[in-house]
């Protein structure tokens, strides 16, 4: 869980970070990382344009979204909604997780002179970037990726500000761990079957204490 909030915190403070008031757009927006994310900004003043993939129950998701500090949440099937907001409430920088054609969406969404950074391709698809939204709104494109950023900064003053940081935000309950079910790992078939409707987190401890593992 720590690992989502050390990507999300490197990624806001290292990619032209909005002052309070302004905005970051986001896909992915019940990942883990979302959620940390949408949480982070809260907690600084910056406010959230959320896109999640359409799905049954959406606004049960949106609510849960808003809930933990959202400003507005949107499902990958409401461009023109979407379009219409950012417009009046424009991003400069926004986190792509899915990649491929849903890459557009945010360009279009972005503001002139913008940043897009992707840090995963959940798409399984090459990222779309048409000439004319890059090149005529001048959009800088950008990769991020915590290994590295980890083998840079491994032992540094950034390293230990951005653990102090994320300690007291844990501390003051401005951020909290992505809801997820705890297992043994005998429990592998219950966590697949449940994968797309929580979290499943996988723990040493409850395997080793699990009677199953004592009678193998």
């Amino acid at each position: 869980k720590q690992w989502y909030q050390r990507r999300v915190r490197g990624m806001i403070e290292d990619y032209h970070k909005p002052t309070p008031g302004g905005w970051i757009l986001q896909n992915g927006a019940n990942s883990g990382v979302g959620r940390a994310v949408i949480q982070l900004c809260r907690a600084q003043g910056i406010r959230t344009v959320n896109i999640i993939r359409e799905r049954e129950h959406a606004q049960d998701l949106k609510n849960d979204l808003i809930r933990i500090g959202g400003d507005t949440v949107f499902t990958s099937a409401e461009r023109s909604e979407l379009e219409s907001f950012c417009r009046e409430n424009t991003p400069h920088l926004a986190f792509n997780m899915v990649g491929g054609r849903d890459t557009i969406q945010l360009l279009k969404c972005l503001g002139d002179s913008s940043h897009l950074v992707t840090y995963g391709a959940m798409s399984n698809s090459p990222m779309s970037v048409p000439f004319g939204l890059q090149v005529f709104k001048d959009i800088t494109l950008h990769s991020y990726w915590m290994t590295r950023w980890t083998g840079r900064y491994r032992g540094t003053s950034q390293e230990s500000e951005m653990f102090g940081r994320l300690a007291e935000f844990y501390q003051s309950g401005e951020l909290v761990p992505t809801p997820h079910c705890t297992r043994s790992f005998y429990d592998y078939r219950d966590a697949m079957d449940s994968a797309f409707s929580e979290k499943q987190l996988f723990i040493t401890e409850s395997t080793l204490a699990d009677s199953r593992f004592k009678s193998d």
